[in-house]
Parts: structure tokens; sequence; C-alpha cells
């Protein structure tokens, strides 16, 4: 009878838990959008005001971001300085399949994150401004309807996490 008991406890701890995973997984995407989005912004600043190279300005970035940010932009910094007939959005690209799995994207923020990629040391300074502003506005957009959505959605996702697993155990029992 106490092994029923611990396995009831078992089954409705365990979907409870995979209840508050989901319910943290929105508001994990918005977070690694929104670091993107610093890091973007300084790039702006270094492309604008101190006319750094894209390879130092992207070490410098990878020094002052967290998360997945940091990583793909030192490693960019580095393979930029070593490559030798590659573009910048062959690097960039080549980078991202490395770096992918540690961030909480979903393929469409992963699609304008290549597609700001192809921009990257090709463009003048103007157009590339654009092309930093049109990816900020996007990662305002999407984190502010995540973050809503987080909200709305994380309360649901823990109450039928606790809500399954008490089914699954009677249903087990």
């Amino acid at each position: 009878m106490l092994m029923r008991w611990l396995g009831a406890a078992a089954v409705i701890c365990g979907a409870a838990a995979l209840g508050f995973y989901y319910a943290s997984q929105e508001a994990q995407r918005a977070q690694d959008l929104l670091e993107l989005k610093k890091a973007l912004l300084i790039l702006s600043s270094e492309i604008e005001y101190m006319r750094t190279p894209l390879p130092a300005a992207s070490l410098n970035i990878g020094k002052r971001s967290e998360r997945w940010v940091g990583p793909l932009f030192t490693r960019f910094g580095e393979y930029l300085a070593q490559s030798e007939g590659e573009t910048a959005y062959q690097v960039w690209i080549r980078v991202i399949a490395e770096i992918k799995g540690q961030a909480h994207l979903a393929e469409e923020d992963w699609k304008v994150v290549e597609g700001f990629g192809k921009t990257l040391g090709y463009l003048d300074k103007q157009m590339q401004q654009n092309a930093i502003r049109y990816t900020v506005d996007y990662i305002d957009e999407k984190a502010t309807s995540l973050q809503a959505q987080a909200d709305k959605n994380k309360k649901m996702y823990r109450s039928l996490g606790v809500i399954g697993g008490l089914l699954l155990a009677v249903v087990l029992w």
C-alpha cells in the first residue's frame, strides 16, 4: 500500500514539474530575445559612434552579453578574424548552427537572426543601422507578445500539470 502512495506522489510531482517547465519556456524565449536586442543595440553603437571593425565589435559584444548571445558574438568575432575567403554571412550561419541548441528561440526567430546576418559586413553604415533597427523592432514586438502570452498561460500550464498528475494517479491506482 505504501508503494502505491509513493507511486501516486511521484506521478503527481512529475506531472506538476512538467507543467512548471512548460510555463517557464515562453518566458525563457522572451528573455533570450531581449538579450539579443541588447547585443544588437551595442552593435549599433559600435558601428555608429566607435566605427569598430566587425570582428572587434563582435568580441566586445560577446564579453558584455549573457546567456547564449555572448558565445554567439564571441565565436563570430573569433571566426571572422580567422576566416579566409568566407563572407561574414557564411561565418554567421556556421556560428548559429553551433549555438542553436543553447537558446530557447523558435524557428521563426532563427530565420530573422539568420536574415540579419546577411547584412553583416556587406552594406554601408546606414543600411546596417536599418537592418539592426528592423531586427530590434521584430524583437520588441515578439517579446511583448510572448510576455503577455506567458503571463496568460503560466497558470494554465501549472494547473494542467497538477490536475493531469492527479488524474493519471487515479487512473493508475
